[in-house]
């Protein structure tokens, strides 16, 4: 049995395993990234109703920012892997942390513990690690745009922890917004055709690593602190390149295997840590 103390920090690391499945879908669906971006998040948000058995969403503050923080993370990070490297904009997206010990300083008054502080250096680290042979120069826009879908991404974590926010309200009204705006791409995307195996990843990508990743955030993140919480969800970037080297020839390096260590085990440390020393955070 999963007692409630471990039930939040598992739940993110289940929502981290489904989004990790992205790099390796994408690989399978030839179309443009807005199509796929659209018709994902209209799969999504079925998939979400479908669990919620509801699309109602109360236009609460916190619900409404949530959701556009949500929104916004993910036009940022398609726009960013269109103008830098995919590895660039998946670890540049994860200065996520540092933005959430700096929002809840400016915004809560909430200092950071040392226990904080350090998890957070070392798991950038281990992100810098992870891609040093893959971040290169060049990229000045796009790696722009990547730290701030870091910025909003940590938005994202922080507003679903306001108690007008209700997360499974503010992620449906995500997708919607989503759906909405990139779904009509589809229309006019000529590489879009009858063939079954794109539209068999799409809906799995829907379904799956978005839908259901969801599903799993949306019960961990209220039994998670903010920063725990992205913490773990650290592991999709780690995630995402084995999948990949799995099922094609894409093999990670020796600093992104050094990397990846070092994040997992900053991770499992920390939630250790923070399971002996302050259980009612957790």
């Amino acid at each position: 049995m999963i007692n409630q103390t471990n039930k939040g920090p598992l739940c993110m690391a289940a929502a981290a395993i489904c989004w990790s499945l992205g790099g390796l879908f994408f690989t399978f669906i030839p179309w443009n990234a807005l199509s796929i971006i659209g018709l994902r998040a209209l799969f999504a948000a079925v998939t979400f109703a479908v669990f919620r058995r509801s699309v109602k969403v109360k236009l609460t503050k916190g619900n409404i920012l949530a959701a556009l923080f949500l929104s916004a993370t993910t036009m940022l990070f398609v726009f960013a892997n269109q103008l830098t490297t995919a590895a660039a904009a998946v670890m540049l997206q994860f200065t996520a942390p540092v933005f959430v010990l700096l929002i809840q300083f400016v915004f809560y008054k909430k200092k950071p513990r040392l226990s904080e502080a350090l998890a957070v250096t070392v798991t950038v680290l281990g992100m810098l690690l992870f891609f040093a042979d893959e971040l290169h120069d060049g990229h000045l826009l796009g790696n722009i745009l990547a730290i701030i879908s870091g910025l909003t991404f940590a938005c994202v974590f922080v507003c679903n922890r306001r108690e007008d926010t209700q997360p499974e309200q503010s992620v449906m009204l995500g997708f919607l917004i989503n759906a909405v705006l990139w779904t009509p791409f589809a229309f006019f995307d000529s590489n879009i055709s009858a063939e079954l195996i794109p539209w068999a990843f799409i809906v799995l990508m829907g379904v799956v690593q978005v839908g259901l990743a969801y599903v799993f955030f949306t019960v961990g993140i209220k039994r998670t602190p903010a920063l725990l919480a992205i913490l773990i969800v650290a592991l999709e970037p780690v995630l995402n390149p084995i999948w990949v080297a799995l099922f094609t020839p894409e093999r990670p390096g020796r600093f992104a295997i050094i990397g990846g260590a070092v994040i997992i085990i900053t991770i499992v440390s920390y939630n250790l840590w923070v399971a002996k020393h302050s259980p009612a955070e957790s």
